[in-house]
């Protein structure tokens, strides 16, 4: 439903044109009185269309002129807000710059080029198009990222309301998040947040906000990091779920029941993500639905880990539907990402002697297939979590006929530290070391050389697990290897 808000004055006019519409009054509210119970509203003001800002990401982010107030303009600009282009174009000549508008936003919502023409018309019109026609159009004169972010910073300088310049803003910390710029997002964010006036302005600089600091999370967790996104997370959902924009709310319910799980409230995250379920299912809503599920999955992969070893097969199930959706070609990142889970799920789970070897080659083919995704060229963060937990598992894996399992690991072992730099993760660098300190005394020794060769390896990498945390848990390991190692001495010499 969409709601024209106007004055006295226009109040008839308004209903007029709506009625030189057959059946067009049964998807239109006229009021003079701004009630807030439509998020698309259309503003009349001193004979002009005000054209409101979509804060909800239902529409294209672009911003539309004011407009004079005519009563094919205002058919236009219904039919657009009703999601018929096709509509829309019926009352606006081929003369008018709104046609370019429409022609514009046409071309960004269903993938259409845009033309060179229209490129220069968005120059001479709008910085804040022009941005977001590169950011997500297909264009021929492809820009360089510097340039696209210059593009926005001159239209957030440039914005004629404060609200232009938050909406412009919004757009701009998204484009920052997809280049993994997450603290130049949150320091952007955070200049700006206390200029936003209205609920929808607020709501979606909270979400910006809970957006840039999640994707800034690494292990071991910030708490008090945490309690900040959660606190800003539960007031946005408040808010989205009163304005039935239950979508919406979904997609930050699975972000907030992620948050839940690593503050280990496992209860309160499964309730949060079995409610965004409920509203992808109500929607029909398929990939949304496939992302909650596979929220769900790690959830319960997480309680599996933390004394409810009862839920690692319902979790590898789930993860099994998340994959119904997630392909190989469609999703490749996200079928990487359910076979890492999937991976160390079957290198866990505790099953008989017999029914082992086939754990184990479930549990290689999904690390194989997420290092496939993972290369150490493009991804070198995760293929060095991937390569260091498949050395882990292989570890305990059964005696193989073709390769020495121990060796591989060892090898996957040095993958991850070439990547697990002191200066660039010193934690996970940390973490590295302790696990190949254990594979060292699983491995044999072929002669007195190659025993001393390992010791000093292996006295070497405990030495400098204490140069680089101050983790007290990690330093005790660290204390009991040292002291191991130096028992060890007295049987080589």
């Amino acid at each position: 439903m969409i709601t024209i808000l106007t004055t006295t004055k226009h109040q008839q006019f308004c209903i007029d044109t709506i009625n030189s519409v057959n059946r067009l009054n049964e998807l239109i509210n006229v009021n003079t009185e701004n009630t807030k119970t439509s998020t698309k509203i259309i503003k009349i003001d001193k004979d002009t269309i005000v054209p409101t800002i979509d804060w909800n990401d239902t529409e294209v982010p672009y911003l539309f002129p004011t407009l004079k107030l005519t009563q094919k303009n205002l058919l236009t600009f219904i039919f657009y807000k009703l999601g018929n282009h096709q509509k829309a174009f019926e009352f606006v000549s081929n003369e008018d710059d709104l046609q370019m508008h429409l022609l514009i936003v046409a071309n960004l919502q269903y993938g259409y080029p845009i033309t060179n023409q229209q490129i220069q018309f968005l120059k001479e019109t709008s910085r804040h198009n022009l941005a977001i026609a590169y950011n997500f159009g297909i264009v021929d004169e492809n820009v360089a990222k510097k340039t696209l972010q210059n593009i926005y910073e001159d239209a957030i300088k440039n914005g004629k309301t404060d609200s232009e310049k938050l909406f412009t803003v919004k757009n701009y910390i998204n484009l920052l998040l997809d280049n993994n710029l997450q603290k130049d997002a949150e320091k952007l964010v955070r200049s700006f947040i206390t200029i936003a006036k209205s609920d929808e302005e607020k709501n979606a600089l909270n979400i910006l906000l809970s957006n840039s600091l999640m994707a800034q999370i690494a292990i071991p967790y910030d708490k008090i990091k945490l309690i900040e996104i959660m606190k800003l997370q539960e007031k946005s959902i408040v808010y989205l779920e009163q304005k039935k924009l239950k979508v919406n709310a979904g997609l930050l319910l699975i972000n907030a029941s992620e948050i839940a799980n690593y503050q280990n409230e496992y209860i309160k995250s499964k309730d949060l993500i079995n409610k965004a379920i409920l509203y992808f299912k109500e929607a029909n809503i398929s990939e949304f639905l496939g992302e909650a599920t596979l929220q769900k999955a790690i959830l319960l992969y997480t309680w599996s880990k933390n004394g409810s070893p009862q839920y690692y097969k319902p979790a590898i199930n789930t993860f099994q539907n998340a994959l119904k959706v997630f392909k190989r070609d469609t999703h490749p990142q996200k079928f990487a990402d359910i076979h890492h889970n999937l991976a160390l799920i079957y290198s866990e789970i505790q099953v008989s002697e017999k029914e082992k070897p086939i754990w184990t080659a479930f549990c290689a083919s999904s690390f194989k297939d997420a290092i496939k995704f993972y290369t150490k060229e493009q991804f070198p963060y995760q293929y060095a979590m991937i390569s260091h937990n498949y050395a882990t598992a292989l570890m305990g894996f059964p005696e193989a006929k073709l390769h020495n399992n121990l060796d591989k690991a060892f090898g996957l072992f040095e993958e991850a530290l070439a990547v697990r730099t002191a200066k660039k993760y010193p934690f996970e660098r940390a973490l590295t070391l302790l696990n190949q300190l254990e594979l060292y005394w699983l491995l044999g020794n072929v002669n007195q050389k190659d025993e001393n060769k390992k010791y000093h390896e292996m006295l070497e990498k405990t030495n400098e697990i204490f140069t680089l945390v101050d983790d007290k848990i990690l330093l005790k390991k660290a204390k009991t290897n040292l002291e191991e190692i130096k028992k060890l001495k007295s049987y080589i010499n």
